[in-house]
């Protein structure tokens, strides 16, 4: 009987036993869990466990070096280097490739970094936070103190960078918020972040509730981000705005007893000695800075080879490294003649973002350096979006309807360089053996006629190469000047031309076609320096001269320009490469175009140009003139437009148009009585004289005549091309008051010489192969004009066209002289077709000039006449721009009865 309980105890030992192993398994799962849990927490404490102590401390040190490397790169941003910096960043290591484009970005960055702080800094400040980004280097710079003495990054740095990020998107927000309210802001204050944000804020709760909900937020954040309660936030605040308003009242207060001071002092008697005081005190200004511009001065050596070549080169082909070749530059004429007085009244031009290339200069070449002591601060074009109105005035209050038009400020941005074609393939340069080869052949051939020549200088260019030589002494000039086709044929080129002498050297040149021309695109020109740093009001990119120089020239200078060459010779091209420097370089407030085109075809695509640069006159219902009758009518507006700023020019008691602009930027008119505005420049281009005179004849040549000879110091100049420089087409009074012309390939001398009062455009080349003749210069200018194709003028028209412009179009003022009112308009005074016209008007409910012109088969001043007798009569309303006039009467009944 004793063995149960031995066995129940033996079991029960058993389960003891059983009980025991569950207790040291639980507390195996214990110390498991704690390890693990210690584990998540290290891992939460330390971001880079798996790596060691050294690793840890260099990924300290490179983090501190970028960090100091972005806050560089942000403290050196200047918006000069937007256009630089419109480039991806792996765009940059193109310039270990030898990328030229790349390379001239490189050259002319501000930015202390180059080229990669310039992108940097721009993809902070403009496409991202904006001007709070300054505080993610600092972030940088306490992560990389936490790795390199602590090993890790601790979690309330990251919970601090955390809000840092938010706070940043806030203060973006808020400022993208704010530049809808207020234009004047700059992007770099909100970046591209902040404006996405207050567009979806603004678009579903408003400006103001954007506002608010940012100024919430944030200080939501910084309550987190410093850990304290609400409570303790709006008791401080509370406390410094009282503070604030304190100290404001105060300084009111002290102010206000100033003033009081001041005014018991200004009554009391002042006395001579006083008196004199105070004038000399008020005499002490301080005095105008003249600055000096950089100056060049080449100097060549004497001892030249004789009776040999010598090649010159210009900047883009000075590249050999041929030992029997030297390489020189000529000395260039300083193009900066601007005076003093006129430097001053130099009006801002719009400069589009470009590319500068950086020229080579010769060993022999000394560069003085004047630097200005004030550095005045380059203009810069600030994106602005504002909401237009809507100004639905008459033209008889022109003066006012143009006030309002220049107060709104327009959101405009210039056309890119994206919207050209670049230069893909290398310059082709001219065969150095070719060029020997050519001046020993030409030698030879001069020889075979006894003409001894001494120093031939060769000067290779993109189209044709200039052999420029001495003649030797007894040579005539005349005997150089008749070999033209004996050398041509020992050349076996298309066509050579002869400069003898060349004006001012006192030598004889001979430009022959290369065998491989290269293609001067119109992209070259206007990224090119000389383009973007010109100071000329009006500057027009012509192209390129024979040493591959760019070549750049004033209107407001010339101050008109006669353009003429025959059929495919590029003269349309030419246009378009004039209209179209202007508009890279001008602001639609400072330019206005008047565009006439008889082809209809040439200039339509400026068309889209209406609301930002475009002139219209009232008297005709075409942005682009294409009929002789509109055109008529539209020169006579402006020559209106002329002496109407002559009177406010002599009204005023200033001379031209640019000190005017200038007094009326400093604001020496606001207490004048009249409402002064800046006048725009207008430029008006005819595209085909020849068909308007051939149909308008006198019409036509007389306001052309008149604003040729009195525009320019209003700022009025004209471009007039035609493809028959004929005697008939180009009259001696227009010839007279163009003295700036360009010739392409004409037909015969005669020709030529009506152009540019000489032979030698007959031996152009064509495809832009023109000869430019300044105004006062007594030989023309060879020049390769540049190639702009349909497609890219197209691209800039729709560029600017899709922006948002003017509510308005510039109007001219009108040329037809209206009745004064109903009553004075009797029966007998009337037209004899006005009963007609009338009923035409009714019956087809549209008061248009040119609906009368169709109907009655009248010319325009005629139809024009008849519309303001309808006018007077009540049955038509008044001028509404480019609409129809509003036709006052439903039908031919309503106008028996006013009959």
């Amino acid at each position: 009987m004793a063995l149960p309980p031995d066995n129940i105890i033996i079991k029960r030992s058993k389960v003891i036993s059983h009980t025991s192993d569950f207790n040291a398994d639980d507390n195996d799962m214990d110390e498991f869990k704690q390890k693990s849990l210690h584990k998540k927490t290290k891992y939460k404490e330390d971001i880079l466990p798996q790596l060691s102590n050294r690793q840890t401390q260099i990924i300290g040190v490179f983090l501190a070096l970028f960090s100091l490397l972005i806050l560089i790169a942000l403290l050196s941003y200047t918006s000069k280097d937007e256009a630089n910096a419109d480039i991806h960043l792996q765009d940059i290591f193109s310039i270990i490739k030898g990328d030229q484009d790349i390379q001239a970005k490189a050259d002319t960055t501000y930015n202390l970094l180059g080229l990669f702080g310039a992108v940097l800094a721009d993809m902070l400040f403009n496409k991202s936070f904006g001007f709070i980004s300054i505080i993610f280097p600092f972030i940088g710079f306490i992560w990389s103190k936490e790795l390199l003495f602590n090993d890790k990054v601790s979690l309330q740095s990251i919970r601090s960078t955390s809000y840092i990020l938010l706070f940043s998107l806030i203060i973006s927000a808020f400022f993208g918020t704010l530049s809808l309210l207020v234009p004047q802001i700059r992007i770099e204050w909100y970046g591209t972040i902040g404006l996405f944000q207050a567009n979806i804020y603004s678009s579903l709760i408003g400006k103001f509730g954007s506002l608010l909900l940012c100024i919430v937020a944030g200080f939501i954040t910084i309550t987190l981000g410093l850990n304290i309660t609400l409570h303790t936030a709006i008791s401080t605040l509370s406390h410094y705005i009282s503070s604030l308003f304190s100290w404001l009242r105060t300084f009111f207060e002290r102010t206000h007893s100033q003033s009081s001071s001041i005014k018991e002092i200004k009554n009391k008697s002042i006395s001579f000695n006083d008196t004199y005081q105070q004038q000399e005190i008020d005499n002490n200004e301080e005095p105008v800075q003249i600055v000096k511009r950089m100056s060049t001065i080449t100097q060549h050596s004497d001892d030249m080879q004789r009776h040999m070549p010598v090649i010159i080169r210009g900047n883009e082909f000075n590249d050999s490294d041929d030992p029997g070749i030297i390489l020189a530059e000529r000395p260039r004429k300083n193009t900066s003649n601007l005076t003093f007085e006129e430097a001053l009244a130099e009006r801002s031009v719009f400069k589009p973002p470009v590319e500068h290339k950086e020229e080579k200069k010769a060993s022999d070449s000394i560069q003085i350096d004047f630097t200005n002591e004030a550095t005045q601060p380059s203009l810069v074009l600030n994106i602005q979006e504002t909401v237009l109105q809507s100004y639905d005035l008459p033209p008889k209050d022109l003066h006012h309807y143009r006030m309002m038009i220049q107060d709104e400020k327009i959101k405009y941005s210039p056309p890119n360089l994206d919207l050209l074609k670049k230069q893909n393939e290398h310059v082709i340069k001219v065969d150095d053996a070719e060029l020997k080869e050519n001046a020993r052949l030409l030698q030879e051939k001069l020889l075979t006629f006894k003409i001894t020549i001494q120093d031939l200088t060769v000067t290779p260019g993109p189209v044709v190469t200039q052999y420029e030589f001495v003649p030797a002494a007894g040579i005539k000039i005349s005997q150089i000047e008749n070999l033209s086709d004996d050398i041509a044929l020992a050349l076996k080129a298309r066509g050579i031309r002869i400069i003898a002498p060349v004006p001012g050297r006192g030598t004889v040149a001979i430009e022959i076609p290369n065998h491989k021309p290269s293609l001067v695109l119109f992209s070259s020109i206007i990224k090119s320096s000389k383009f973007h740093d010109s100071e000329h009001r009006l500057s027009l990119a012509l192209g390129k001269t024979i040493s591959g120089e760019v070549y750049c020239a004033d209107l407001s200078k010339m101050p008109h320009l006669l353009i003429a060459g025959s059929t495919g010779a590029g003269k349309s091209v030419g246009i378009n490469t004039v209209i179209c420097s202007l508009l890279y370089k001008m602001h639609p407030k400072d330019l206005k175009f008047v565009i006439i085109d008889p082809k209809k075809v040439e200039m339509t695509y400026y068309g889209f140009l209406k609301n930002h640069f475009l002139a219209i006159s009232p008297d005709t219902d075409e942005h682009i003139i294409t009929t002789p009758q509109n055109a008529v009518a539209v020169l006579k507006s402006l020559c209106v437009e002329m002496m109407n700023r002559y009177e406010i020019l002599a009204k005023v008691g200033q001379r031209n148009i640019v000190d005017y602009n200038q007094k009326v930027k400093e604001g020496k008119y606001k207490d004048s009585g009249t409402d002064h505005s800046p006048m725009p420049y207008i430029v008006c281009v005819i595209d085909e004289l020849a068909d308007l005179m051939l149909t308008a004849g006198r019409e036509v040549e007389e306001p052309i005549i008149r604003l040729a000879q009195l525009a320019r110091a209003v700022g009025i100049h004209m471009i007039v091309a035609t493809q028959r420089p004929s005697v008939d087409v180009i009259t001696g009074l227009i010839k007279a008051n163009f003295p700036a012309r360009i010739s392409y390939q004409v037909a015969s001398k005669i020709d030529s010489r009506t152009i540019i009062d000489g032979g030698g455009a007959d031996q152009l080349l064509g495809n832009g192969d023109m000869l430019f003749l300044p105004g006062g210069s007594p030989k023309p200018i060879r020049i390769q004009n540049s190639f702009l194709s349909t497609d890219e003028v197209e691209n800039i028209c729709m560029h600017i066209g899709n922006q948002q412009g003017y509510s308005k179009p510039y109007m001219l003022p009108t040329s037809i002289e209206k009745t004064t009112g109903g009553s004075s308009l009797i029966d007998d005074s009337r037209d004899e077709l006005f009963e007609e016209a009338a009923k035409t008007i009714i019956r087809h409910q549209q008061g248009s000039v040119s609906l009368l012109q169709r109907r009655l088969k009248v010319g325009y001043a005629r139809a024009a006449r008849i519309m303001d007798e309808l006018e007077a009569a009540g049955i038509v309303g008044s001028f509404d721009g480019s609409k129809g006039r509003e036709v006052l009467l439903n039908n031919e009944t309503d106008l028996e009865a006013l009959l």
